[in-house]
């Protein structure tokens, strides 16, 4: 009865590490000194890093940490030439939400995809 249990056990521990990770699809927008520089859309997993580099002047670097009231905390790296932004604030999803630091300004959405 015991090697049952045991088995049971293990076989319920493998199975929940296979459920896949939340996934959010955010949209940003990044603005400099008022021009549009990029607009990509991401799918990112809870707590991963996500980035994207487009030539040689801009890069975006983005971690989503979901929280338990519909909302994620958003912590980005934003590099336009020589500029660089780190933004952290919390989101509600499928609400846009904006941050403008100096010349730099960065809208995003973050939609839950899935769980």
């Amino acid at each position: 009865m015991n090697f049952r249990a045991s088995t049971l056990v293990t076989a319920l521990l493998a199975s929940a590490s296979c459920f896949a990770a939340d996934t959010y699809q955010v949209s940003e927008s990044v603005y400099s000194q008022g021009k549009l520089v990029a607009s990509p859309t991401i799918v990112v997993e809870a707590d991963k890093m996500a980035s994207i580099t487009m030539g040689n002047n801009f890069s975006y670097n983005l971690t989503v940490k979901p929280n338990q009231d519909e909302t994620a905390g958003v912590v980005a790296a934003v590099t336009v030439g020589d500029s660089t932004i780190n933004p952290s604030f919390t989101v509600a999803y499928g609400k846009e939400a904006t941050i403008e630091i100096g010349s730099q300004k960065l809208t995003l959405l973050v939609s839950k995809v899935g769980s």
